[in-house]
């Protein structure tokens, strides 16, 4: 008996689902969402509706005694439902909200999702949830522009597609609740934990005709040159003395020397598939902050000898997701 009655909830949330997707997809699949009559849903919340029940409740009861006042009442609370639902709507209309970008995150920290939300009007007690979740509660929205960072709870290694994010108000007198949806159609990552190796096994060098002196700039090793101080720059690295002397500022320009480039190797690491990729994740953040090139051997995948922020994203990208692509490598050796 239990196993059919699961199997019918189970086709019946299935069907749900397809119903709901067929009806909201081509509205909401957006990166900017405008609340307007069109994408805007509301309805009696559970209080509204226990509220409506007392109101049936009264209306009955002074038919039947003809009573006046219990009828007055009755009239009253409908009027102050209908006076919900007409500032409920006028609340959330107009409201707008831009996705930004996402920020992935190394494990166990979780990935970020950038909202900028703003309205003509006021806009009170907005709620946003994100798979029955509540991640963020904005007391009051104005028309000047806000950016929410979203805490998905996404904080296990992996690429997860982003699923509806639901945008909720209850105001004035929580009768009534108003909701939109938005559905951003992008993957986040969450990379490995980064953990340092015992050893350079992984590391395969890389040799250069110039061995030792291959010159990456943004180092921190030796001084290297100066150069003239721009706006935004930190004041750190100002070369007071020089400052004294010409009355001009300059930073001083440090350099970090390699050998070689390098190349990481999955197989070369010793311990398990998610302790390696821990070790992996290290190697390629540490290799990018220090400015030395890096490729990376991960399984049958390779990516060449590179560098820069793209290629680093890339690989560790890579690993995030490397248990898809062994079972998919799998699957189509069998």
């Amino acid at each position: 008996m239990k196993n059919k009655k699961n199997q019918r909830i189970s086709i019946w949330y299935k069907l749900k689902t397809i119903v709901f997707k067929a009806l909201l997809k081509k509205k909401h699949n957006t990166e900017r969402l405008i609340l307007k009559h069109n994408t805007i849903y509301i309805l009696p919340s559970k209080m509204g509706a226990g509220f409506l029940l007392v109101t049936l409740l009264n209306f009955v009861l002074g038919i039947n005694y003809q009573n006046n006042l219990i009828l007055a009442m009755a009239y009253l609370m409908l009027v102050v439902m209908v006076l919900s639902l007409l500032m409920a709507y006028s609340n959330a209309k107009g409201l707008t909200i831009e996705y930004i970008k996402n920020i992935s995150s190394y494990a166990p920290s979780s990935a970020l999702l950038l909202l900028q939300i703003h309205t003509e009007k006021n806009c009170q007690a907005l709620q946003i949830f994100y798979e029955g979740k509540l991640l963020s509660t904005i007391d009051e929205v104005t028309s000047e522009k806000c950016i929410t960072h979203l805490d998905l709870g996404l904080n296990t290694r992996g690429e997860y597609s982003l699923n509806r994010l639901k945008f909720l108000s209850r105001y004035p007198f929580g009768l009534v609740s108003v909701w939109s949806y938005m559905q951003i159609s992008l993957n986040v990552f969450v990379y490995p934990k980064q953990q340092k190796p015992e050893q350079d096994v992984a590391i395969t060098n890389n040799q250069t005709p110039n061995d030792g002196n291959n010159k990456h700039p943004n180092g921190a090793d030796e001084f290297d040159s100066l150069i003239t101080h721009q706006v935004g720059m930190g004041m750190q690295r100002i070369s007071w003395k020089h400052y004294a002397k010409t009355q001009q500022l300059m930073m001083k320009e440090f350099v970090s020397f390699s050998s070689d480039s390098q190349i990481f190797d999955f197989n070369q690491l010793k311990g398990s598939t998610e302790f390696r990729l821990q070790q992996l994740s290290f190697l390629i953040s540490n290799a990018h902050d220090s400015g030395v090139p890096f490729g990376l051997q991960l399984a049958s995948t390779h990516y060449s000898i590179s560098q820069g922020k793209e290629h680093m994203q890339n690989c560790l990208q890579a690993l995030s997701r490397f248990s898809n692509l062994t079972k998919a490598e799998n699957e189509h050796n069998s």
